[in-house]
Formats: structure tokens, sequence, C-alpha cells
């Protein structure tokens, strides 16, 4: 069966301490990535044990001091951990819940084509014309995912789940897409929507401003 050459990506290969030139790896389109249900859940009692750390700061607000023992330094410090507390709460417990979702979600996550990427997770549909620019995402084991800034504002959904991680915020034409915890690997994912980004216009950015070698090279379509 003859294959259209649109629906190949070449990204470059994973650079190793054996060989000092790593050929390309050959993608196959479209990508359809699934959710790891393990890998999710035990992300979601991650962030709900976390969720259950910063809420014991919290009960301290009922722990009353008959005696007067604290001294004003206990009294601030208490305050602010209280605060802390307050303010990660719903983002964990949001997080947790997201996760959980995720791992029950009986459809593909992300699909990557030749025309656009959907994200089911957040209900971004986008061709690769809408995109204004790309850059990865980095870890700290590597890929997280990728950066989308989009040329108009009015493709994207109005959902929570456009930020990273943890709802992090964005701006009004960027999305966040996250590509590791999936079917497919990460790198494949990133450097695919790289690749397309870059081949339909778009311009792509450094992961970090300071290291501008850090955008994986992309590989000319033959």
């Amino acid at each position: 069966m003859l294959v259209d050459k649109k629906d190949v990506v070449l990204i470059p290969g994973i650079p190793t301490f054996r060989k000092s030139v790593v050929p390309p790896l050959s993608v196959r389109l479209p990508i359809a990535a699934r959710c790891s249900r393990s890998k999710y859940i035990l992300m979601g009692l991650f962030w709900a044990f976390c969720a259950l750390v910063m809420l014991l700061p919290l009960l301290t607000f009922f722990v009353r001091d008959p005696e007067g023992s604290r001294t004003l330094f206990e009294k601030v410090a208490m305050a602010l951990l209280q605060l802390f507390g307050l303010y990660w709460v719903p983002f964990l417990s949001a997080a947790a819940i997201f996760s959980f979702l995720d791992a029950g979600l009986g459809k593909p996550a992300l699909i990557v084509d030749s025309d656009g990427l959907s994200d089911s997770r957040s209900g971004l549909l986008a061709k690769w014309s809408d995109i204004l620019s790309a850059k990865p995402i980095l870890g700290g084991a590597g890929y997280w995912g990728v950066s989308l800034r989009m040329r108009e504002p009015a493709p994207l959904p109005k959902s929570f789940r456009l930020g990273y991680p943890l709802l992090r915020r964005r701006k009004v034409d960027e999305a966040h897409i996250q590509c590791n915890l999936l079917s497919v690997p990460a790198h494949e994912i990133v450097n695919s929507i790289l690749t397309l980004v870059h081949k339909n216009g778009g311009q792509l950015l450094p992961a970090h401003p300071v290291f501008w070698n850090s955008v994986p090279p992309v590989v000319p379509q033959q």
C-alpha cells in the first residue's frame, strides 16, 4: 500500500552515547495517543496526597491557644502556612480530579494528523495554519509537552485544561498540550508537532529563551 508523504513525519533521532549521528525517526500519521491508565491513576493519587498535606496547615486554624503560649513569630508562621495551604489545595485537588478523569478516558487523548491536532482533554481542535508559534516544554524527565500560540484566540475553547501543569496561568492566545504519560513516546509527539507547525509556516521558539539551541532541529520533508 502506498503511503502519502504528507502522512509521514521525519523527526530527529534521540542522541545516544554510542552513536554521534542518529538517523531521523519516521512517524506515521495520524498519531492517536491514549492516556496510560496506570500512570494517570498513580499521578492522581500523588496529587491527592499533596492536596491532603497542604490541607493539614489549614486545620491549625481551628486549634485554639487558650493559654496564649504562642509567640508572635509562631502566630505569623502559622498564618503564612495556612495561606500557603489555602492557595495550593484547590489546584492540587483539581489536578487529582483531572488525572482520575483522564485515566478513565475511553478515546485517544491526543490526535495529531497532517491537518492539525485535537486534544479531547481540553477540547482543543486546531489546524496547523492557525498556529503562530510553538515551543517545547521540558520537565525533569525530558519532554512534558508543547506550548502553542495561536494566530487568533477565537479557536481556543474555554477550558482550564489549556494551562500546564496544575492549571498554570497562560496567555489568552496560548495553549499548553501535555504529551507525556501517553501511549506514544513524548519526544515523538512533541517533535512531530514542532515539525508540522514549522512546515505550515509557524515559528519555533526555544524552551528556554537563554538557550537558543534548546529547540530540536526540524528535519525537512523529503
